[in-house]
């Protein structure tokens, strides 16, 4: 007999209600509370109904893919990448957003009913627990920006502790040592601090903690904060921006206060967007391989839906050198 959620309440000890809530992320449930209940709902093999109708045609010929954003200078060349490869192969893809302000009810039910035969996940907001139910041999699930060790579940990241120790390494090599940093929150913030901390033991560099302004990521927000620093009289040989689209905005603010793009203060950042070639000064960047990173998601997804193992993969980064770095002088 198939196992229904009133067996999974009682086993857990709670009621129906709230099975469901922590099931589609629609009420009020203790983090502990939840993962017990996703506990038990893997140990008895509980399959929500909709999935259960599912897996009698197995296949629906849609693999799904997930993000916090469908373009932009980042998700829009990850988009890419995973669309040629798709398109290769023949493959129907359906792309849904799941910004940090959306309600990911219905995507939650998507995924936990099996209606795509597997998925690319590129957002925070889908808890790890909701992945490791998804994932089985029938959808496997390849998560990018996140580590996650669980069955039928691969791993596709770019190297951002390198990243931030190249940039790091780099203005060691400038004899650059005054260092100020525009980052931003969630696992690429955390990762590309703790490799530019590595550079700042292993170099000598100068960066003091009030010298960490949050950029949030965003263009505008990089440019105030900027010119908040600069007029409460610091004066940095460097920015080290975790993004180009903050290196931008502190560009912006630089030149709007006179000061020199890399003759009074260096510049570099991390992406290797279009812009950053183009701009005046064209910017110093760390490369990230972000169409790549599409493609080798997609390439590790079509070969799971074939049987082949879960793994991790770990792309390098590489250093770009243009205009808005100078060496300082002796």
């Amino acid at each position: 007999m198939a196992v229904t959620i009133k067996d999974v309440a009682e086993a857990a000890g709670v009621s129906i209600s709230t099975v469901s809530y922590a099931l589609n992320h629609t009420g009020p449930v203790s983090k502990e509370k939840k993962q017990k209940i996703m506990e038990i709902v893997k140990e008895l093999g509980y399959v929500p109904n909709g999935m259960a109708k599912s897996l009698k045609n197995r296949k629906n010929g849609f693999i799904g893919y997930f993000a916090n954003s469908l373009y932009g200078v980042v998700y829009g060349e990850v988009m890419r990448g995973i669309e040629s490869e798709m398109d290769r192969h023949g493959q129907e893809m359906i792309a849904a957003k799941c910004g940090p302000m959306q309600d990911i009810t219905h995507i939650s039910r998507l995924l936990l009913e099996r209606m795509v035969d597997g998925a690319i996940i590129f957002a925070e907001k889908i808890p790890n627990d909701v992945i490791s139910l998804l994932a089985s041999a029938q959808c496997p699930v390849v998560v990018l920006d996140r580590e996650l060790e669980a069955p039928f579940v691969s791993t596709v990241l770019i190297d951002n502790e390198d990243s931030a120790f190249r940039a790091g390494e780099y203005i060691n090599s400038l004899n650059l040592k005054r260092v100020a940093c525009l980052v931003g929150k969630g696992f690429d913030g955390e990762r590309r601090m703790a490799g530019f901390r590595q550079a700042v033991e292993t170099f000598g560099l100068d960066c003091p903690a009030g010298w960490c302004i949050e950029g949030d990521w965003q263009e505008e927000t990089a440019y105030h904060r900027t010119a908040e620093f600069i007029k409460g009289g610091n004066r940095p040989e460097v920015v080290f921006a975790f993004n180009d689209e903050m290196a931008i905005g502190c560009i912006r603010a630089l030149q709007e206060l006179k000061l020199r793009v890399p003759e009074d203060i260096s510049v570099i950042g991390v992406d290797d967007i279009e812009k950053s070639a183009v701009m005046t000064p064209r910017l110093t960047t760390v490369h990230r391989p972000l169409c790549e990173l599409g493609e080798i998601a997609a390439q590790t997804l079509l070969g799971m839906m074939k049987g082949e193992e879960s793994r991790r993969i770990l792309l390098p980064t590489s250093l770009i050198q243009r205009e808005s770095c100078i060496k300082a002088r002796v």
